[in-house]
């Protein structure tokens, strides 16, 4: 039986590349919970919640899997390296995107 390319695993992928699948997750994610939030709402709060999330979920995304592949090389700093720049970036995206309040 021959496995479905969609199945398989590979590290080919660039952290740019899981950047931009997290993205996609966060920005799918935070347009369905403001779709459902009842709040009165703006259009310029909703993208800006949107590309909060979007580029959260990048950052998450990107930084998950290089500290992980990092984690399963042996190279503990890099990982904890990576893991501390990302928090950092979730903090900066944090404290620049500020939508108004509801």
């Amino acid at each position: 039986m021959s496995k479905s390319k969609a199945l398989m695993l590979s590290t080919t992928r660039l952290p740019f590349d899981h950047f931009v699948s997290g993205a996609l997750v966060g920005a799918m994610s935070a347009t369905a919970l403001e779709l459902g939030n009842k709040n009165k709402k703006t259009p310029l709060g909703v993208a800006k919640r949107v590309l909060k999330f979007s580029l959260g979920g990048g950052v998450v995304a990107a930084v998950g899997i290089s500290a992980s592949n990092s984690i399963a090389k042996g190279n503990y700093m890099s990982a904890a390296t990576k893991t501390a720049l990302g928090i950092g970036a979730l903090i900066l995206i944090e404290n620049l995107i500020k939508p108004e309040s509801n």
